[in-house]
């Protein structure tokens, strides 16, 4: 079949777009899964309400002894649980982390603080690693200089 193609018109692009729009959408086989809850994958693990794990604490229990880390800056927010008390605040990074508790979780100050803690932490483990090679540089400097 021999046939020349057709022209296209505004008209016809009109009626063809009307025409889609009076079509049923097409959607993919696996389209609206969810509507059936047996389709789910994670059915047979579902449970109506949630509820702890066998063998689990529930409610945890609050760890004994004082909180290494001072409390929040709002009073009304009790510390969770379980909180560490293996590493209390030490150094300049504990009074920067303590000064930075003060304010409430929602004032940036708080949170750069925490982070400059962190930094000061980092600068200060970082020193303790050279300070051995110190005295050895300074030694290797004070021989270099009795040689010449």
């Amino acid at each position: 079949m021999n046939s020349t193609p057709e022209l296209t018109t505004p008209e016809k692009i009109q009626q063809h777009s009307g025409n889609q729009s009076i079509q049923p959408v097409r959607r993919p086989e696996y389209w609206g899964v969810d509507l059936d809850p047996a389709r789910r994958p994670g059915v047979p693990m579902m449970q109506p309400v949630p509820r702890p794990l066998p063998n689990t604490r529930f409610p945890p229990e609050r760890q004994p002894g004082v909180p290494a880390s001072p409390l929040h800056g709002r009073s009304n927010k009790p510390m969770p649980p379980v909180f560490g008390t293996a590493v209390p605040l030490h150094g300049l990074s504990g009074v920067i982390r303590k000064l930075a508790y003060q304010y409430p979780d929602h004032y940036p100050r708080h949170w750069l603080l925490k982070m400059l803690g962190d930094r000061v932490d980092s600068w200060g483990h970082r020193t303790r690693r050279l300070l051995p090679v110190v005295p050895l540089a300074v030694l290797g400097f004070i021989v270099g200089r009795g040689r010449r």
